[in-house]
């Protein structure tokens, strides 16, 4: 079979990130003007690569980042696909990472910790609902771009639970391993049904913005 490449990539910053505030599926914040820096700069790093389609999740978030690197390829399919929405934090959207909410945080990492991926956050998903669609988004993928290379775009816990699902020296236990910066790409491969990374959470197209970026992990295969 041909080789299949992915390029997962999470969205800009939004005030709620830089605040610290649970956005989830059900805040659909824009990006903030350092956000849009992002995009831009994620843009430009993709300006000259080939790429075969465009997907993104419709939160705006993600789809003005994906917005961005489409102004280099406008001719490009461009999909948005719901699948691809961030896990739903139910209760705890729009709410602060802060007293009295970090407690039921840390309650529910526990549980994920302890292996319980069926625990669903009060009034939103558990991490076995978001890998059944995660996991449903990307065999579509796959199946109508087999030997091609798409951009997708997406949110942050959402790549940590699809990335440990896929790839086998993570898993769902070492989920957490898996950092996700704003506009980082994470380039993977796909042959046989098999997925191998040939880079994560790569940030060198923010080398020259004022936050600094988090260097690359080369994955050696």
């Amino acid at each position: 079979m041909a080789i299949t490449t992915l390029y997962f990539v999470r969205h800009g910053e939004t005030d709620y990130n830089r605040h610290g505030i649970v956005q989830g599926r059900g805040v659909d914040a824009p990006l903030n003007e350092h956000g849009q820096r992002q995009a831009e700069a994620l843009a430009r790093r993709f300006a000259e690569v080939a790429l075969d389609a465009i997907y993104t999740s419709p939160l705006q978030r993600a789809r003005a980042t994906a917005e961005a690197v489409r102004q280099y390829h406008p001719d490009l399919p461009f999909y948005q696909m719901a699948d691809l929405e961030e896990m739903d934090w139910g209760d705890l959207e729009g709410k602060p990472c802060a007293p009295p909410y970090d407690a039921q945080i840390r309650r529910i990492y526990e549980r994920w910790q302890a292996g319980d991926y069926a625990y669903p956050v009060p009034g939103g998903e558990s991490v076995l609902d978001v890998q059944r669609r995660a996991l449903r988004a990307l065999q579509t993928i796959l199946a109508r771009h087999e030997g091609e290379a798409v951009l997708v775009v997406t949110h942050g816990r959402f790549l940590r639970i699809l990335l440990a699902s896929i790839l086998p020296e993570y898993g769902l236990a070492r989920m957490e391993a898996l950092p996700h910066t704003n506009t980082a790409v994470n380039h993977l491969v796909c042959e046989n049904g098999r997925f191998r990374a040939l880079r994560l959470n790569c940030t060198a197209h923010l080398e020259g913005l004022a936050v600094k970026a988090e260097r690359a992990t080369e994955v050696v295969a």
